[in-house]
């Protein structure tokens, strides 16, 4: 080999080397802008297929608050029984620790509320006798039901609890909330399905 055929395999060596670290580099960068902009995402507003559409039906076993919705059969309620009036419709369990925060606010908030929106809970993945203990010690008053073979909580995309769907009169799923709520988070969205 030459000394001019040896210079040249060097320059292409160093070409194809500062080639390979300017495209590292900018896979390095486009990696750590991604991670970036998943870590400025808030994990609470996760985006529903079903906001803006009819609320799915379902059925649920009574576990208490029959006097809320008359309509009802007296083994469980379905969502024929509460349409005509908004609703918060919250999907919780009894061993959910987020679902023991929330508790005692849906309960301030349907106290206050209670002549305009219907409040109502639905327990999934849960034991009867674990959700009406719960519902006791939380005094929860509004229409308690659990969700026995999972179809509500598979119907509405449920991935966790609690989540809250805020349903208008006319039956339009109009927000959905994923997390605890508060009284006061619920009456910012009170315009939103009132």
């Amino acid at each position: 080999m030459t000394v001019a055929e040896d210079q040249t395999a060097i320059k292409l060596r160093k070409g194809r080397h500062t080639l390979t670290t300017v495209g590292i580099l900018v896979a390095a960068v486009a990696l750590v802008g991604l991670l970036a902009y998943g870590l400025s995402l808030d994990p609470k507003r996760i985006p529903s297929v079903f906001v803006g559409k009819p609320a799915q039906g379902f059925s649920a076993a009574w576990i208490s608050g029959q006097k809320h919705i008359p309509k009802a059969a007296e083994s469980g309620f379905r969502l024929e029984d509460i349409k005509g009036r908004p609703v918060v419709l919250n999907f919780w369990a009894s061993w959910c620790v987020s679902c023991r925060a929330e508790a005692a606010e849906l309960e301030a908030f349907w106290q206050k509320h209670q002549a305009d929106v219907l409040v109502v809970g639905v327990a999934i993945q849960d034991e009867t006798d674990a959700a009406i203990k719960f519902a006791k010690y939380y005094g929860k008053t509004y229409a308690l039901g659990l969700d026995v073979d999972g179809k509500a909580a598979i119907d509405y995309g449920v991935a966790g609890v609690p989540e809250t769907f805020l349903i208008d009169a006319s039956g339009i799923i109009r927000h959905k909330v994923v997390g605890p709520v508060t009284v006061a988070s619920l009456e910012g969205l009170l315009g939103k399905f009132k």
